[in-house]
């Protein structure tokens, strides 16, 4: 992790906030028959917390509602998730489904998911389809909470039982139910929010501030998973520093130059400017989305 840099204290600012805000949160999960624009939710589930002192969780309710997609379920998809068309035959449809689920939705301040992107554009395809209203409501991602906090190198990825075999080692998970994910995750949120008051709390540090002249994504030609959106700063060279786009955070080049330029600068000011200069091009607020939204954009102009 020497090399490698989040902006811990911003998401901090973003989330301790809401949390004393509400006071509770909805942790919700969603399983799906497939992962596109016309896949749908055959499990919702979800489980309201209060927050007490310390950001201990205690349930107040919970959700688990089967959805019969009216269609076969993939052979995979029942493979990943354990549920069968024999499971959905007698479940509600998404038209019955849909009141209860945004009622739950709506009647919650603040929401949390483990890689929310996916399961909120789920929750929208529902919306879109049934007519029901979805007002979303803030969302926290568990999965960018983890990214902050759980070195890939210790957990090998970021994928919620691997995060959560290295936090805690020897228990015994269960994952692909809905129901068992939301549990499952519920165990990680108040772990990542003490370590979120920790960095809120610390002095921030002194570096030294550059100006950003231009920043391009990058893929590797002969590497294709080695994706970055590099900089030119007024300091150093082109690429010397960059946001790793599968790896979700700030690097720089193995140089001797390049290592001494990313230990001595502001990080959090140069993604300021990168978010300020090309955010609004591609409707980001933040650097994962910006580099996700900006690759689709240059795939599409040269496909």
């Amino acid at each position: 992790m020497k090399n490698e840099w989040r902006n811990q204290k911003e998401n901090a600012r973003k989330i301790l906030p809401l949390i004393h805000k509400y006071r509770e949160v909805l942790l919700f999960d969603t399983e799906t028959t497939g992962l596109g624009k016309t896949a749908k939710i055959i499990q919702f589930s979800a489980v309201h917390y209060a927050v007490k002192e310390g950001y201990v969780l205690e349930e107040v309710r919970k959700l688990d509602l089967y959805i019969n997609p009216r269609e076969p379920l993939a052979e995979k998809i029942t493979e990943i998730t354990g549920i069968t068309d024999a499971m959905l035959k007698d479940a509600v449809p998404e038209e019955e489904a849909a009141p209860v689920i945004f009622g739950l939705l709506g009647s919650c301040g603040i929401w949390a998911a483990y890689n929310s992107p996916f399961d909120l554009r789920m929750l929208a395809q529902m919306s879109a389809r049934t007519g029901q209203p979805f007002k979303q409501h803030p969302c926290v991602d568990v999965l960018e909470m983890a990214r902050d906090f759980v070195s890939k190198a210790d957990a090998g990825s970021h994928k919620l039982g691997d995060v959560l075999a290295t936090l805690f080692p020897g228990e015994d998970f269960q994952f692909h139910s809905a129901i068992e994910d939301v549990r499952a995750t519920a165990r990680l949120l108040p772990v990542f929010l003490t370590e979120y008051r920790k960095v809120y709390s610390a002095p921030a540090e002194q570096k030294r501030q550059l100006r950003l002249e231009w920043a391009k994504p990058w893929q590797n030609p002969k590497m294709p998973s080695q994706q970055r959106i590099r900089l030119m700063l007024n300091e150093g060279q082109y690429g010397d520093i960059y946001w790793d786009i599968v790896g979700h955070c700030w690097g720089c080049k193995a140089t001797k130059s390049a290592k001494a330029l990313f230990g001595s600068i502001d990080l959090a000011n140069i993604e300021t400017q990168v978010l300020n200069r090309y955010g609004w091009k591609f409707d980001a607020k933040d650097m994962s989305a910006l580099s996700k939204n900006w690759l689709a954009e240059l795939r599409k102009k040269s496909a």
